[in-house]
């Protein structure tokens, strides 16, 4: 791929990647949107990580894993409630990740 080309096609990238966030915040800003709405765009970082944790938690080897040899829903559970009490997204982000490898290395 010569080097035009590939330059049109990063900037290309780069313009679909960010028009659809740019363009809505541009419009919006001075907006004030309704209720309902701010409640249910409230709703969805939660539900956003929800969808990317539940698959690895729930089924780590792409079958449904419930038992105790699942470490990640062991963990699950006290790094839910640490974000829950501190809402402090990366003393969550390190607990989970350090408590994940800490158990994995004892466990072998």
């Amino acid at each position: 791929m010569s080097g035009p080309v590939l330059a049109l096609t990063i900037a290309g990238m780069a313009a679909v990647t960010f028009g659809p966030r740019l363009l809505p915040t541009l419009f919006l800003a001075a907006a004030s949107l309704p209720g309902p709405v701010v409640v249910w765009l409230r709703q969805v970082p939660p539900a956003v990580i929800a969808a990317l944790l539940a698959p690895p938690l729930f089924v780590p080897d792409g079958r449904l894993d419930l038992g105790l040899g699942n470490l990640g829903l062991w963990l699950a559970a006290p790094t839910l409630l640490l974000a829950w009490r501190t809402r402090n997204f990366y003393l969550t982000i390190a607990f989970g990740i350090g408590s994940l490898a800490l158990l994995r290395f004892l466990t072998g």
